[in-house]
């Protein structure tokens, strides 16, 4: 029998590296794979000639052996003397084919070892905070329900696929049934986690506390637990990001003669000096009595608005006290009243 010429069948030279023997096979042998001609007998013969061509050149000693010797020491399954009894399993998978010719990464033997021990699914928890919590940080117990353990998914097996045909190809995908895990939550435990809050939090701030989600699979690792936080509103203080916002009112004496007031603050009351002649609205800075950054050590301010109050009633001596007050502020032509009215005289005249 004539030596059959191996690298001929794999469209190679005969020296050939080992990466493009291999590339030039699985090219040919997702050309010729049975499963994308069925029925073609010469593509069947074909896919069988590369397979027996790459079992040998495809091992460094085989080829070895076959440079040597010819094709005369193997039987036609790639192994020598009749021994092996022909190619293990009838050839390469096709999905393996595929997913290798156009870049998708691991064959089925290695996604599957993968997914033998699947992570545990994540789990989300919403934490409720008061105002000053967020602040000044804390730590909570939180009762958090999880899988411990799991009952195979029929559907696929416990595999985590299911085969599906597109046109002349059967590919697998994962299962519909258990989202590719393979397996069912079975027993579930209620356990308590304690999160540790950082202060400075907001609300839509999410922390990850590693391993507290669900068990994994067959021992697989655990899924992680996240906690979504909210923040409740205070009856003071207006959060603006580092920075917060309290409204203070003051009489009418105090916005013209100033003087010092209490006004709280996050870490307690303290003493605000106000000038003398402040407006409506004016906003004064306390540097530095805002909140914390999360991500860095800076703190922000705290805002004061000083709103004046003006008395819906009045006793008669606040009424005469405020007539006097008036007619002192006219005899003054350097307050603005005074100005105004002069362009109002200007105007009429």
């Amino acid at each position: 029998m004539p030596s059959k010429d191996f690298y001929a069948t794999l469209g190679v030279s005969k020296d050939a590296s080992d990466d493009q023997i291999k590339k030039s096979y699985k090219k040919l042998a997702f050309k010729y794979h049975p499963d994308r001609n069925k029925g073609d007998k010469k593509s069947e013969e074909k896919f069988k000639e590369i397979n027996e061509a790459y079992q040998v050149v495809g091992d460094s000693e085989k080829r070895s052996q076959y440079d040597t010797y010819g094709s005369s020491g193997f039987d036609g399954s790639g192994f020598p003397g009749g021994a092996g009894g022909g190619f293990p399993g009838g050839g390469p998978d096709l999905e393996d084919l595929i997913n290798d010719f156009f870049g998708q990464g691991r064959s089925r033997s290695q996604r599957t070892s993968r997914n033998t021990r699947p992570k545990g699914r994540d789990l989300r928890y919403e934490l409720i905070l008061e105002f000053e919590q967020a602040v000044a940080g804390t730590e909570m117990n939180v009762q958090v329900r999880r899988a411990k353990t799991y009952k195979t998914c029929n559907a696929c097996n416990g595999t985590g696929q299911v085969n599906f045909s597109q046109g002349f190809m059967t590919m697998r995908q994962g299962c519909g049934s258990c989202g590719g895990v393979g397996a069912f939550p079975d027993e579930t435990e209620n356990k308590t986690v304690k999160v540790k809050v950082p202060p400075g939090v907001d609300t839509g701030t999410r922390l990850r506390i590693r391993n507290e989600g669900d068990s994994g699979v067959n021992s697989g690792p655990s899924g992680d637990l996240y906690i979504d936080l909210i923040v409740k509103d205070h009856p003071l203080f207006l959060r603006e990001e580092e920075n917060i916002v309290c409204e203070v009112p003051i009489s009418i004496p105090q916005a013209v003669i100033g003087g010092e007031i209490d006004i709280p603050t996050l870490t307690g009351q303290s003493q605000l000096k106000i000038p003398s002649g402040v407006q409506p609205g004016q906003v004064m800075r306390l540097k530095g009595k805002g909140i914390k950054d999360l991500h860095s050590s800076r703190v922000g301010d705290l805002y004061v608005k000083l709103n004046i109050v003006i008395p819906k009633t009045t006793s008669s001596k606040q009424k005469k006290l405020m007539q006097d007050f008036q007619k002192e502020i006219e005899k003054d032509s350097s307050n603005p009243f005074s100005d105004y009215i002069n362009k109002v005289k200007d105007f009429f005249n």
